[in-house]
């Protein structure tokens, strides 16, 4: 018999859930034009994007094209910028196009942009460590262009030796554990830089509770459930495998559980992304307690 630990807080941290609301508070209000259309996945979660498209929100999305260049097919109604954030060039076109601009832009986000551009003002050098590529990386990059972008140690190692202030911050949504590294390689290199750990309060609780459930418990499996697009689920695996030696497996739904996995297995715990809906979740835990 399997037993099943569910961890907790998983799901829905709060600026997803007021990034939805936003969406569903437009779709509600007729005073809004139509079409109702969101630059890029609202959340990174295909389960929410499709229950929004169903009440009537075209998401508007191109993996190999920024936010900016997504709005030359935009050419009349409502466009929603997502939770990650967007290059202020976005809302400048947007607006330029004659469309409705609504902002679901995470508060959290913001904060991080804010401490930014005071850190430019004050003539700072800004090095981001953030996933390229990633909308909220986009976002803030944008914001000038003394802004270099790393991801991880070997990034750090690459970049050229300067005398010039320099101010650290990072991606919301990163891995606690990577930022750590990427954090000690910088002030190996540049032992007067100014460093300002952004990660989101929810993050960073959904990352230490996997590792404290999974260890307390001595978890044998380890389920993730969320969209493979979305970087703090696929944080949340890599945490659950690096700190806590437990076999992980990502999955998006109770379709995506094979039996064999769970052959020798006692004891599994659950947890989920911040943008995977609750119900969905749910339905994983409720499944492998039936077992």
């Amino acid at each position: 018999m399997v037993k099943v630990i569910p961890i907790t807080p998983r799901g829905f941290c709060p600026g997803v859930v007021r990034a939805i609301a936003i969406v569903e508070k437009v779709l509600e209000d007729p005073s809004y034009p139509r079409p109702i259309q969101i630059l890029g996945m609202i959340v990174h979660n295909r389960n929410v994007v499709e229950e929004l498209r169903a009440k009537g929100a075209v998401t508007i999305m191109d993996l190999g094209k920024p936010r900016l260049d997504l709005l030359d097919d935009i050419d009349k109604g409502t466009v929603i910028i997502t939770a990650h954030g967007a290059d202020p060039r976005v809302f400048r076109k947007a607006r330029k196009k004659g469309l409705i601009v609504v902002d679901a832009t995470c508060n959290d986000v913001y904060r991080t942009h804010d401490e930014v551009k005071k850190r430019i003002a004050a003539g700072y050098e800004v090095i981001f460590v953030g996933k390229k590529n990633h909308p909220e990386t986009e976002a803030i990059q944008c914001l000038s262009e003394r802004i270099t972008i790393v991801e991880n140690s070997l990034d750090v190692q690459k970049l050229a030796s300067t005398t010039k202030p320099l101010f650290a911050t990072n991606q919301t949504t990163f891995s606690h554990l990577d930022l750590e590294g990427v954090y000690s390689t910088l002030i190996e290199k540049f032992p007067g830089i100014v460093i300002q750990d952004e990660i989101c309060n929810s993050t960073r609780i959904r990352q230490e509770a996997i590792i404290d459930y999974n260890t307390r418990y001595q978890v044998d499996l380890c389920y993730i459930v969320g969209d493979p697009h979305s970087n703090n689920t696929r944080n949340l695996v890599a945490i659950s495998e690096q700190a806590t030696k437990t076999r992980t497996i990502l999955i998006e739904s109770i379709a995506d559980i094979d039996p064999l996995d769970l052959k020798d297995v006692s004891i599994v715990s659950v947890s989920s992304g911040a943008s995977t809906p609750t119900k969905l979740t749910n339905t994983v835990i409720a499944y492998l307690e039936s077992l």
